[in-house]
């Protein structure tokens, strides 16, 4: 990494300026993307460089704010969710559920015809049902019995977790694990109960975020704009990601 390093990849707003034989776009156009991931792409500024296939049209219903916490956590969510085999009648268990990605993760898989069970703090239960969320449970309790078997999970959140998440899913599911690199601590704990684990890891999909900004557009999912901070606090946003305070996703303005 070299530095001065500028961080971000989250990108919208207007089209300033576009590259030779661009057709895609025009100076002017609202649009929104998730850039060059997952090399640096500095969107942490007021003007950003960004090839026209990681961009997509941004519906006038849709603020900038709200667009700037989209592409990134809910393609996460999106990705996540294809892996897991998420879709219509499936029961999926969602853990991290009230933050960024997780609380698009339950209304995405809302949205597919899925049933969603939300792990979250019991403060953060409220919201979730108002986002279609089936059922909540205590990240900090999980007994089986108050959850019954899934046919899939989510984890968000890493750690310990994993064989007692396994525990849930039914045989012949999926857990999605956020954290690639526990993938082998945990495969074979997976397979002994017949079920598999895969890995998540999010890039750039201009088909996926354009089903995404339709249903952005519509209101079947909204982001939870949790906080947000001028440009030149991007330092307390980074604080409030990394201490993983509040419900949804902060924001920054360029």
């Amino acid at each position: 990494m070299r530095l001065p390093f500028v961080p971000g990849w989250d990108v919208a707003g207007v089209v300033d300026a576009v590259g030779y034989g661009v057709m895609r776009f025009e100076v002017g156009d609202r649009v929104f993307g998730l850039a060059w991931f997952p090399y640096p792409a500095g969107t942490y500024a007021q003007y950003t460089a960004v090839p026209a296939y990681q961009l997509v049209p941004l519906p006038a219903s849709v603020s900038f704010g709200e667009a700037a916490c989209l592409p990134m956590a809910a393609l996460t969510a999106w990705q996540m969710l294809d892996a897991a085999g998420v879709g219509s009648g499936c029961r999926v268990l969602i853990s991290g559920a009230s933050g960024g990605v997780g609380h698009l993760a339950v209304q995405l898989a809302v949205a597919r015809g899925a049933t969603v069970v939300a792990l979250a703090r019991p403060h953060d239960h409220a919201a979730l049902y108002e986002l279609d969320a089936r059922s909540c449970v205590d990240y900090t309790d999980r007994p089986a019995a108050a959850i019954g078997k899934v046919d899939a999970a989510r984890d968000l959140v890493g750690g310990d977790f994993g064989g007692s998440l396994f525990d849930l899913v039914a045989p012949g599911g999926i857990v999605a694990l956020a954290t690639a690199w526990s993938i082998p601590q945990y495969r074979a704990g997976a397979e002994a109960r017949g079920i598999r684990a895969v890995a998540g890891l999010v890039e750039p999909d201009p088909v996926a975020l354009t089903t995404i900004a339709g249903l952005a557009d519509t209101g079947r999912i909204r982001v939870v704009v949790g906080a947000r901070f001028d440009l030149y606090r991007a330092v307390e946003a980074q604080a409030s990601v990394t201490n993983r305070l509040g419900f949804g996703k902060a924001a920054s303005r360029g």
